[in-house]
Parts: structure tokens; C-alpha cells; sequence
């Protein structure tokens, strides 16, 4: 069962919000920060009033919305099919039924979040400006490099069990956080930047070819590279 976690990294910020990231649905972002980013920045630089909900009812985002579905083999429909569909069902109810889009809570607390595609061409019909800044988060590789990270996780841990009988996954797993991160606690991994989450990565990957190799055969030897392991510094 997937755990449903909220990711708040500080890569993220736009305008002062930071666009929160649901790993539970397809790494989806949330809808409602990037409103409420858009509506601090417009009183910055003088822009029009715009709204989510009034760009989904347009005929082009809904047939621009269609070509991302249907490149991504998400929808099987001719886009004269899906026009009607939306104009029948509501665009909101087509994306929900297609798992792309999904709103939770109540009044002050309910979130919307839509998959990163979605939110990107939502990004780009508000404003050039905010889309931008969205084109460099992705080319930044913050959600590869995330993924990337939880996809060696586990061959590592199996790596680990190939040498040390009983292994102690929490300990390990505390003394990478605390040499990436410089400290250890519940969640830190969550919050991490573009460059925690390459070193990340890259000690993982370095675990499993030492052990590999034959370098690293005991727990003592995984310890001790693991505490003599270089973090890259920023930049470089």
C-alpha cells in the first residue's frame, strides 16, 4: 500500500508559495498553490485577474488538455468525442475519472492536485512568467532526481542482505540521512533539495556497486564507507 506523502521542498517556491508534491498520485502537484501563487503575484506586477476554474472551461485548454492525454496514451477517444464527453460530463469529472486530477477536504482545507502535465499547461495559461519558472524546475530534474533516489532504495537494501545476515535498514538508512542531510529525522527525505536528492541517489548507487565489487563484505565496512563517503558540493 502506497503512503501518501506531501512533499514541501523548498525547490518549489513560486512567488513565495511552495507547491506542495503528492508522491501517492503519480508525483501530482497541487492546483490550489499554484492559484494562490498566481494570485500574489498578479498585485506584483500588475497582471489580470484569472482563475483555474474559468481556463478549464476554454475550448483550447480543453483540446490542449486532450493531446496530453491522448500522446500519453491515457485516452483511447477521437478528440471530437472527447469535446463532447467534457461538455457533457464537465472537465473536472473527465480528468477525475482518468486519475489525473483529484480534490480532498473541505472549506479552508480542501486541496486540489492534478498530475504534472496537467499543471504545467494550467502553469502556462496563466501567465508566461510562472511558466517559466516551472519549465526550470522540471529541467532541474527535481522529480527525476526524487524518483531516481526511491528507485535504488530498494536494490540497495537487497544488496545490503546478499552480505550482513540480519540487517539493520534504520540504522543505515539514519547515518545516509545524517551524511547527506547532516542530520536525521522523520521525513527529512521528503523536503530535500535538487542536490540532496543527487547525492542521495549517488550513494545508493555507490552502495551497491562496493558491495558488488566485493569492497564492502560486513556491516563494520558498510558503516565506515558510508561515513568516508564524499557529498558533492552545490555547483559542482
Amino acid at each position: 500500500m502506497k503512503t501518501n506523502v506531501t512533499m514541501q521542498s523548498t525547490d518549489r517556491n513560486l512567488f513565495g508559495v511552495i507547491i506542495r508534491q503528492n508522491t501517492k498520485d503519480g508525483q501530482s502537484l497541487s492546483v490550489s498553490d499554484l492559484q494562490k501563487a498566481y494570485n500574489i503575484s498578479r498585485f506584483q506586477y500588475g497582471w489580470n485577474e484569472k482563475n483555474i476554474t474559468m481556463i478549464m472551461k476554454t475550448k483550447d485548454f480543453q483540446e490542449r488538455c486532450y493531446h496530453l492525454l491522448h500522446e500519453r496514451d491515457l485516452i483511447k477517444l477521437n478528440i471530437i468525442s472527447f469535446m463532447e464527453m467534457v461538455e457533457k460530463e464537465g472537465i473536472v469529472k473527465v480528468l477525475k475519472g482518468l486519475g489525473v486530477w483529484k480534490t480532498s477536504g473541505r472549506a479552508e482545507n480542501k486541496s486540489t492536485y492534478s498530475d504534472p502535465y496537467i499543471w504545467v499547461l494550467l502553469a502556462m495559461e496563466l501567465n508566461p512568467l510562472i511558466y517559466a519558472k516551472v519549465v526550470i524546475w522540471l529541467t532541474d530534474k527535481l522529480i527525476i532526481n526524487r524518483i531516481i533516489a526511491g528507485t535504488e532504495f530498494l536494490p540497495m537494501n537487497r544488496a545490503i542482505s546478499s552480505i550482513i545476515q540480519n540487517p539493520d535498514y534504520p540504522m543505515y538508512n539514519r547515518q545516509i540521512n545524517i551524511k547527506v542531510f547532516g542530520k536525521h529525522e522523520k521525513g527529512i527525505r521528503d523536503t530535500a533539495t535538487q542536490e540532496q536528492l543527487s547525492n542521495l541517489s549517488e550513494m545508493e548507487r555507490s552502495i551497491i556497486r562496493m558491495i558488488e565489487m566485493g569492497i564492502v563484505k560486513t556491516e563494520k565496512q558498510l558503516l565506515k564507507f558510508i561515513e568516508l563517503f564524499t557529498i558533492r558540493a552545490v555547483g559542482v
